[in-house]
C-alpha cells in the first residue's frame, strides 16, 4: 500500500529539520548521493541549484543545459546541498531552459524534490512545453490536492499520490514514462503510489520549466515553495532507481513494504445492510457507436441521407458492365406525411448495372445462412418502372452473399420490403449493400433498411450478441436514454422523447453531442422493451432544461413545458390505455405499462454554473411527487431546495485510485438521500480496460456493496464501443465490438462475477493487513439457502495469504467454490483476436471451515461460494456470456 499521509510527513520533518546545518552527517548524504547516481542511467539534466545567488542553476549532467531565475525565482535552504530554488507562486517567476531536455515519445524519468509553502490551485514542479499544453506535469493538482504526474493523451493520464500533502515537508517526487510498457508512473518518497498503462506520451517541443505549467497556450501553475535537485533521464528508471534517488535525500526512506498475512473476520451472526435486486445495472449513452453501429439492429449507416447536407457519406455509385451514371442528394422529393424530407437521387444514364452502395457501420456483417430483412422508400421518375436488385456483396463487388429483386416501383412514394438470404458462406464484415438497376432513368431512394436477425426476432429490435452479453451481467436497471446524449450539446438537439416514439418514417432524428447522428431508431418505446427483454427495470432520465453548451431554461414559467413533457413522458410509461400517452403506447404497440420507480432529473447538473439546478430540480420534482407520489426522484448533484429520494455520484479514476477510494462510503452520512453510482469506471485501456483496471474496478465495487444500505444501485460507463477505427470517442469502455464480432473486457468479468455471486444481505467483517498487501473485500449471505458469498481482491503482485475466520455460523462445509479471474500479467486485456484471454476460471474451494486459512492469486478478484450445509443454487459459468 502508499505510505501514509503521517509516514511521509515525519520522514519530511525529520529531513527538514537537518537541511540548513552543513555536518558530517548532510556531507555523508551528499557522498551517498553522488555514489547512488552513479549506479543508474545518467541524467540529461541535473539542477542542484546549490548556487545561492545569481540568475543561473548549472547543469551538472554535462549536457550544459543550465537554468535562467526568472521574475522573482530565487533561493532558499535546500533538503541535499546547502541551497534550492525558491519561488513565490506570482505569475512569471520560474526557471527556464530554453529547449525541451527530454524527447517525450520516448521513455523518460523527471524527479524532483519539492516544499509547498501553501495548497492553493494547481502548482507544476517541473514540465516541458508542448503545442497548446506541457508534454508532461509533475504536479500538485488543484481539483484533487494531490501529487501528480499527468501526461495528456487523449484524456489526462493521472497517476496520482492517493494523499493530500503537508505545507513545509519536502517530498521526493519522480515520474517515469515507460514506451515499451506504454506506462506512466508516480513515485513518491520513493515508493510508487500510481501506474497507468496504455499510455501514449506526446512529443514535447519548447522550454522545459521548473516552477510553471502550460495549458491553453498560457504559463500556468506557478509554484509557492521550494524545488531542489531537479533531474531528468531519457530513460525509464526503474523501482530500486528511484528509490536510491529518494534515499540521496533521506537514507531512512526504505521503500515499499512486502505482503504480509491478513485476517479477515466476518460475523455471520449479525448481517446488516440488504442487497437490493436493483442493485447492479447498466448506463445506456449514445457514445462510441453504442446504439447506431452498435446493440440497434439496423446496418445501414445514414439511412435517411441527413448525416451531412450536401453529400451522401456512407454511400457510393457503383458502375458495372459498362453502365453509367450518378447519386445525389434531394430535398425537393420529401415523402408527404412523414419526417422523411431527403432522399438520394440515383440516375441512370446507361449500362448493365447502375446503382448505390452503401457501407454500413463499419462494415455489413455476413454470416452463413442468415436472412435479412431489407425495406427502403422509393419513387420512380415518369418512364422508368424497375427492376431493382438489393444485394449483400464483397465491398469490391466481385462476390455476392445474398440477394433479392424488387420487380417494379412506381412514380409515388411507397415502401418496399425483402428478404435476402445466405447460404454456406464464411462470416465477413468487409461488405456493402447495394441497390440497382439496369435499366435507364431516375428513382429516389430514402430509409433505406437492412436488419439481421434479432433477440426476441423484434422487428426493430437489437443485436442478439451484444443483448446476450448483457443479460449475462443479470442487469437489475437500465439507466436510461444516456447522460450527454439526454441533454445534447444545444437545447434543440437534446432527447426529444416524442419525436422517438411512433412509425420509423415520422422519427426526424438528431444530432448526438459524440460527433455524429443518431436516427432515433431506438426510440423511448425500444428502450423500455430492451428492459423488458432483459427483466430489469427502467432508471429514466428526463431532460432537466441544461444543455452541454452551458444554455439552460430558466425556472418557473420557462421552464413550464420541459416539465410538462416529463410528467407526459412518465405516463408514456405507466399509464394505462385510458391515458392520453398510455394510449398511444398502446397504438404504438405496446398496450401494457412498463414499471418504473425511479426518475432522474436531467445529468451531472453539476456543470451547470448558473446555479439554476436548485430551482430546476425544485420544478421538476413538485410536479412528479404531485402526479406520482410513489416515485423516487434522483439529483445529479446536491441541492438544497428540495431533498432528493437518491443523489447521483460520477467517479473516473484510475485503477489504484479506485482502490485507494474504495472506502469511500464507509463514513458516509445515513441521514440524507439514497446514492446512485450511476457513471463510474477505472480509466485504462483502450478501447476496453486491462486487467490492472478491472483490479481497480473490484476494488471499488466491494465498497460499494459493502455499503448497500447507502448505495442502492451501481452501473459501470461506458458500457459500449464499436472498437473499428475512428468508430469511438471514449478511451476506457465495458464490451467491445465490431461489425461482425464483441467480446467482454476482464471489467465486464469482474461485474458479471459480482452481480451473478452475491447474497441479498451484507455481513459485517473485519480485514486486518499490513506491509504491501492491497486486499479489499465485500461479504454478503443468501438468506433463503444461508450461502456466503466472500469477494476478495488481491491487487498486490504477490500471493496474499488471509486467515478467515466465520463468526456466528456453523456447519460450514468443507468445500466450496471459487470463481478467479487473474492473468499473468496486469496489462492482460481482451480483444476482438484474443477475446477469452483474461476470463475467471470456475474451480473446487477445499479445507473451508468456520476458521480457515486461503491465498489468494496474485493480481487477482475472487469470489467464494462458502456453503453452510443448506441446498443452493448452482452458479452460472463465469466464463459464458449467454444470457438466456
Amino acid at each position: 500500500m502508499p505510505l501514509s499521509r503521517s509516514l511521509l510527513a515525519s520522514a519530511g520533518r525529520t529531513v527538514l529539520g537537518q537541511a540548513p546545518l552543513l555536518t558530517r552527517t548532510l556531507l555523508a548524504f551528499l557522498m551517498a548521493s553522488s555514489a547512488l547516481r552513479a549506479q543508474t542511467p545518467n541524467p540529461v539534466l541535473d539542477l542542484k541549484f546549490d548556487e545561492g545567488s545569481g540568475t543561473t542553476a548549472a547543469d551538472s549532467s554535462g549536457h550544459n543545459n543550465n537554468a535562467t531565475l526568472i521574475g522573482n525565482a530565487g533561493w532558499t535552504t535546500g533538503i541535499i546541498g546547502p541551497f534550492a530554488l525558491s519561488l513565490p507562486g506570482t505569475p512569471g517567476s520560474y526557471a527556464d531552459i530554453p529547449i525541451d531536455v527530454v524527447d517525450t515519445t520516448k521513455s523518460f524519468t523527471v524527479s524532483a524534490w519539492v516544499k509547498l509553502n501553501n495548497l492553493n490551485g494547481y502548482q507544476t514542479f517541473v514540465s516541458e512545453d508542448a503545442n497548446f499544453q506541457s508534454a508532461f506535469f509533475l504536479q500538485k493538482r488543484g481539483d484533487s490536492q494531490q501529487f501528480s504526474f499527468t501526461v495528456p493523451y487523449d484524456f489526462f493520464t493521472l497517476p496520482q499520490s492517493g494523499f493530500t500533502p503537508l505545507t513545509g515537508t519536502w517530498y521526493h517526487l519522480a515520474g517515469v514514462y515507460d514506451t515499451a510498457a506504454q506506462s506512466a508512473s508516480l513515485y513518491v518518497n520513493g515508493v510508487v503510489t500510481d501506474t497507468i498503462y496504455d499510455v501514449v506520451s506526446s512529443p514535447a517541443n519548447g522550454h522545459t520549466g521548473i516552477g510553471h505549467g502550460r495549458f491553453n497556450n498560457t504559463y500556468v501553475d506557478w509554484v509557492n515553495g521550494a524545488i531542489d535537485d531537479v533531474l531528468l533521464f531519457q530513460a525509464a528508471l526503474t523501482a530500486p532507481d528511484i528509490l536510491k534517488l529518494a534515499q540521496a535525500g533521506n537514507p531512512s526512506l526504505t521503500g515499499p513494504g512486502p505482503v504480509e498475512p491478513a485476517t479477515l473476520q466476518i460475523d455471520a451472526g449479525h448481517p446488516g445492510a440488504q442487497v437490493d435486486p436493483m442493485f447492479y445495472g447498466l448506463m445506456i449513452e449514445e457514445i462510441n457507436h453504442a446504439l447506431d453501429g452498435g446493440l440497434y439492429g439496423e446496418l445501414i449507416q445514414n439511412r435517411v441521407l441527413k448525416d451531412d447536407p450536401t453529400t451522401p457519406v456512407h454511400w457510393s455509385l457503383v458502375e458495372g458492365g459498362g453502365g453509367a451514371g450518378s447519386i445525389a442528394l434531394d430535398t425537393t422529393q420529401p415523402v408527404s406525411g412523414t419526417a422523411l424530407t431527403t432522399s438520394l437521387r440515383l440516375t441512370v444514364d446507361q449500362g448493365q448495372r447502375v446503382g448505390a452502395a452503401n457501407d454500413g457501420f463499419f462494415g455489413i456483417p455476413v454470416k452463413p445462412f442468415t436472412t435479412y430483412r431489407a425495406s427502403f422508400w422509393a419513387k420512380a421518375a415518369p418512364g422508368f418502372t424497375g427492376p431493382l436488385t438489393l444485394d449483400i456483396e464483397s465491398s469490391d463487388g466481385s462476390s455476392v452473399y445474398a440477394l433479392a429483386q424488387v420487380p417494379q416501383i412506381t412514380t409515388d412514394w411507397a415502401k418496399y420490403t425483402v428478404l435476402l438470404t445466405t447460404h454456406s458462406v464464411s462470416p465477413t464484415e468487409t461488405t456493402r449493400f447495394v441497390v440497382s438497376t439496369g435499366n435507364p432513368g431516375t428513382l429516389w431512394l430514402t430509409q433505406v433498411s437492412l436488419f439481421a436477425p434479432t433477440y426476441h426476432e423484434r422487428p426493430n429490435g437489437n443485436r442478439i450478441d451484444l443483448m446476450r452479453k448483457m443479460a449475462g451481467l443479470k442487469p437489475g436497471f437500465l439507466r436510461m436514454p444516456g447522460g450527454n446524449y439526454l441533454e445534447g450539446n444545444t437545447i434543440d438537439q437534446r432527447f426529444e422523447w416524442k419525436n422517438t416514439i411512433g412509425p420509423l418514417e415520422q422519427r426526424p432524428g438528431h444530432e448526438s453531442p459524440w460527433g455524429y447522428r443518431s436516427d432515433d431508431g431506438l426510440g423511448l418505446l425500444e428502450f423500455l422493451e430492451w428492459c423488458e427483454d432483459l427483466h430489469m427495470q427502467p432508471v429514466l432520465a428526463v431532460y432537466a432544461g441544461y444543455s452541454l453548451n452551458s444554455t439552460h431554461i430558466n425556472p418557473g414559467t420557462d421552464l413550464k413545458p420541459y416539465v410538462q413533457d416529463a410528467l407526459d413522458e412518465i405516463q408514456y410509461v405507466t399509464g394505462g390505455v385510458n391515458t392520453p400517452w398510455g394510449a398511444q403506447r398502446a397504438a404504438d404497440g405496446h398496450p401494457a405499462p412498463f414499471p418504473l420507480k425511479f426518475v432522474e432529473v436531467g445529468n451531472e447538473d453539476f456543470f451547470d454554473g448558473s446555479g439554476s439546478y436548485e430551482g430546476r430540480f425544485a420544478q421538476f420534482y413538485d410536479a412528479i411527487k404531485a402526479a406520482y407520489p410513489n416515485l423516487k426522484v434522483i439529483a445529479t448533484t446536491g441541492v438544497a431546495s428540495r431533498t432528493p429520494d437518491v443523489l447521483d455520484e460520477h467517479f473516473y479514476e484510475t485503477p489504484r485510485s479506485m482502490e485507494r477510494d474504495a472506502h469511500h462510503y464507509d463514513n458516509h452520512t445515513r441521514t440524507g438521500p439514497k446514492i446512485f453510482v450511476g457513471e463510474w469506471a477505472a480509466q485504462e485501456g483502450r478501447p476496453t480496460p486491462d486487467l490492472n483496471a478491472a483490479l481497480g474496478d473490484a476494488a471499488w465495487l466491494t465498497g460499494l456493496e459493502r455499503n448497500s444500505d447507502i448505495v442502492i444501485m451501481e452501473a459501470y460507463a461506458p458500457m459500449l464501443v464499436n472498437v473499428s477505427p475512428g468508430a469511438s470517442q471514449w478511451p476506457t469502455n465495458l464490451i467491445g465490438y465490431d461489425a461482425l464480432h464483441s467480446y467482454g473486457s476482464p471489467s465486464y468479468y469482474v461485474q458479471k462475477m459480482f452481480s451473478r455471486n452475491h447474497g441479498d444481505v451484507v455481513l459485517p467483517a473485519t480485514l486486518t493487513e499490513s506491509g504491501g498487501s492491497q486486499v479489499f473485500e465485500s461479504v454478503t449471505r443468501d438468506s433463503r439457502y444461508g450461502t456466503i458469498f466472500l469477494k476478495v481482491v488481491n491487487a498486490a503482485g504477490d500471493v496474499q495469504p488471509i486467515h478467515i475466520t466465520l463468526n456466528g455460523v456453523h456447519g460450514v462445509l468443507p468445500t466450496g467454490k471459487a470463481v478467479v479471474l487473474t492473468s499473468a500479467s496486469p496489462q492482460d486485456t481482451n480483444s476482438l483476436g484474443d477475446p477469452k484471454k483474461v476470463v475467471p476460471l470456475t474451480k473446487r474451494a477445499d479445507h473451508l471451515g468456520e476458521s480457515f486459512d486461503y491465498s489468494f492469486a496474485p493480481n487477482s478478484v475472487t469470489v467464494l461460494e462458502i456453503d453452510v450445509g443448506h441446498e443452493h443454487p448452482e452458479p452460472a459459468d463465469e466464463g459464458s456470456d449467454d444470457g438466456g
